[in-house]
């Protein structure tokens, strides 16, 4: 048998067995969406408008672990709309917080307003948060600005609402936040392939391109072993 046909079989088991290990260990606890549905978890809005990431706490008065997951969107009547940044698991009887982005420009987050669990995001937008990174602020700014654009589209109103309260926590200029306006439409078209013009027809329901992790792992096999 070629030998390195055998070697690629081997390393395929090897690595699915890890994998369904790791996948196993992060399933334990119950979904967020299933926990707020008990009552047993309250959201407040920690952080005031203009804040990127915003910040939220999370109380689990449940008996079992609660999964917070990248795309679980959090709403409120009166202050901004949320999207969770990170993905977290939080132990029962204690309280966590957890970073989040705004969903819609033109509200204004309130700091001790109480939030409801409802559902998930877009598949783009949870793409544009897993590839940002919530402790550099300006990688999360332009994330955060992405994710108005495929929310309420490429001209969304930068003169009201939360990039009104950005502009004043981050003390920059308007001009400065079109450049940063500008830079989250290029992104976008270079992620999702798609021309600036076209963005607003952009299929927030599409999956991504990449062929997933197990994908990724056998095709650097086949590179690698010249299988």
């Amino acid at each position: 048998m070629n030998m390195r046909l055998v070697f690629l079989i081997f390393l395929i088991v090897v690595f699915a067995a890890g994998f369904g290990f790791i996948s196993y260990s992060q399933s334990t606890g119950i979904s967020l969406n299933e926990a707020y549905g008990t009552g047993n978890i309250v959201i407040t809005q920690n952080t005031s408008a203009g804040t990127v990431p915003h910040q939220v706490n999370i109380v689990n008065n449940g008996n079992d672990p609660v999964k917070v997951e990248v795309g679980d969107v959090l709403t409120a009547q009166s202050s901004q709309d949320l999207v969770i940044a990170e993905n977290k698991t939080i132990k029962k009887n204690t309280t966590d917080t957890i970073s989040a982005y705004c969903l819609d420009p033109s509200q204004r987050a309130i700091p001790g307003i109480k939030l409801k669990v409802n559902g998930t995001s877009t598949n783009a937008v949870k793409q544009v948060i897993m590839g940002s990174n919530i402790n550099d602020l300006n990688n999360a700014t332009n994330a955060q600005v992405q994710i108005w654009i495929l929310t309420s589209g490429v001209d969304f109103n930068i003169y009201s609402g939360e990039p009104v309260a950005v502009v004043e926590t981050q003390k920059i200029n308007y001009t400065k936040l079109r450049q940063i306006v500008s830079d989250a439409k290029t992104a976008i078209s270079t992620r999702f392939n798609v021309n600036v013009d076209n963005i607003d027809k952009l299929n927030q329901n599409g999956t991504s391109n990449s062929t997933g992790i197990v994908g990724g792992f056998i095709n650097w096999i086949k590179s690698t072993t010249g299988i």
